[in-house]
């Protein structure tokens, strides 16, 4: 009996020696598996291989948590921005709505029946529990804000349509059990509410979303953020899919789970890898492709910064730069578009550090909405000024020269802009219009003598030339 002892630690030992040196791509785990298996000499021979199909089938789980789709087309067709009409007036019924508060197990039971009856596959069913989720569940921003979170069981969540980030993430992994779908709940930290990038501390758990098991892959959804957003100390409710599916290293750029697994990237970030990439949101990524690629949190400048990227068709990103001391910087932004292409240049007017916030929007809209914030350190002051330009409802205008600004009095400039959806561009200089030539390709010019004493211009645009003109962009006149 010894003698065999003897001989199976020996096989045992060659074993673990064979599977270092051989096996590259195997973890511990397997490791220590392989040679328990083989291990087992006793009389509790067939009890141990048990354990040991056990512990593989834990392992193999484990393996499969990480795995990821090699292409995201299919779960971005379900980023639509817009809930499934069939489960948005499923959840209107007044009957089914008492059964929210009466009944919330039988409520959950009847949208997934529900759910079961119309969806085509997996991902319909996620994004239809995300949509009754997000549609009905507005986050409790009074309690969040006085510290006084109540219970965030699914059931309470439920019956009084209220939740902050764990119980969305409960209501939502309830779902997932009665639809038969792989999911779980994870915690960590969170660039939302109540964070700063430039003091945070990302190994602090301040949120919870999910992740979920679709066709043998892991996909992230957040549904507290695709519920609305914060304004002030309130909540508004604002439906999007901006993090349901969203690839995981985009996600990472504001989620950074407690568990490193749960990034659904490999090799994991750290947390000072991760408090070192910017602020970026989905949107960012969506209309701006890979042009932010190469944007740190902290980036360093001499007097001036630029970005290049490729903006999608329709869309356009503007920017507010603000000094350390809060102030924004006025003047210190120019963006030229050629084509798909827009090239956006800051001007630091002194050293220090500055924040950049970036906003989208339409094309065509006068405002714009958060999806990106990053710091830059300038090394060097800028004496140059850019005219301040603002948004217009034309889709062609755009200022072409000239680009400084403060212009001086007594001078003689020329003017250029180019905007062919309007018949009319003025220089005014107080109360006098002073129009610009149309070459009739949309290219208006003309010499404007600025009186000394004069303190601003103005190049507005009209499409008939009488009433009021849309302002394009001012000069300040020194």
């Amino acid at each position: 009996m010894k003698k065999r002892i003897f001989l199976e630690i020996c096989s045992v030992v060659l074993l673990a020696i064979s599977i270092l040196f051989f096996t590259s791509c195997e973890t511990l785990d397997n490791i220590g598996l392989k040679i328990s298996s083989v291990f087992s000499y006793d009389k509790d021979e067939e009890e141990n291989s048990a354990k040991a199909k056990s512990s593989a089938s834990k392992i193999s789980v484990k393996q499969n948590y990480y795995k990821t789709p090699e292409s995201y087309e299919k779960a971005y067709s379900y980023r639509t921005d817009s809930p499934e009409k069939t489960i948005q007036l499923y959840i209107k019924n007044k009957n089914i709505d008492s059964l929210r508060s009466s009944n919330p197990n039988e409520y959950i039971k009847s949208i997934s029946d529900k759910i079961n009856e119309i969806a085509g596959n997996d991902f319909e069913k996620v994004k239809m529990a995300h949509d009754v989720i997000c549609l009905l569940v507005s986050y409790d921003a009074k309690n969040f804000w006085a510290n006084t979170v109540p219970s965030q069981d699914w059931q309470s969540v439920l019956k009084t349509k209220s939740a902050v980030c764990e119980g969305y993430a409960n209501l939502f992994q309830q779902f997932m059990i009665s639809l038969k779908i792989s999911s779980q709940k994870v915690s960590g930290y969170a660039r939302g509410v109540g964070t700063d990038i430039s003091t945070e501390n990302p190994k602090a758990s301040n949120h919870a979303w999910n992740i979920v098991k679709i066709d043998d892959c892991w996909y992230l959804v957040d549904c507290t953020w695709d519920s609305g957003y914060m304004k002030g100390k309130s909540s508004v409710q604002a439906y999007t899919t901006d993090w349901l599916f969203l690839k995981p290293e985009h996600f990472i750029y504001t989620h950074l789970p407690s568990d490193a697994k749960n990034q659904l990237i490999q090799p994991a970030l750290s947390a000072a890898e991760f408090a070192a990439l910017p602020d970026f949101r989905p949107k960012l990524f969506e209309i701006a492709g890979d042009g932010f690629n190469s944007i740190k949190k902290n980036n360093s400048a001499a007097s001036s910064y630029s970005i290049e990227a490729k903006i999608k068709e329709g869309w356009k990103l503007t920017y507010v730069l603000r000094a350390d001391s809060g102030s924004e910087v006025k003047n210190g932004i120019w963006t030229e578009k050629d084509g798909s292409i827009t090239e956006t240049t800051f001007q630091f007017p002194s050293t220090g550090r500055y924040s950049v916030f970036v906003y989208y929007g339409k094309e065509s809209s006068l405002s714009g909405q958060s999806c990106g914030q990053f710091i830059i350190n300038a090394s060097e002051a800028s004496s140059i000024k850019y005219p301040a330009v603002y948004p217009v409802k034309s889709k062609s205008a755009k200022l072409i020269s000239p680009k400084q600004s403060p212009l001086a009095g007594g001078d003689t400039v020329e003017f250029e802009v180019f905007c062919d959806d309007r018949a009319f561009v003025a220089a005014i200089v107080g109360r006098d219009f002073i129009q610009l030539e149309n070459d009739g390709s949309g290219s208006f010019t003309g010499q404007v003598s600025i009186p000394k004493g004069t303190k601003q211009i103005s190049i507005g645009l009209s499409a008939n030339g009488k009433g009021s003109y849309e302002t394009l962009a001012v000069f300040e006149v020194k």
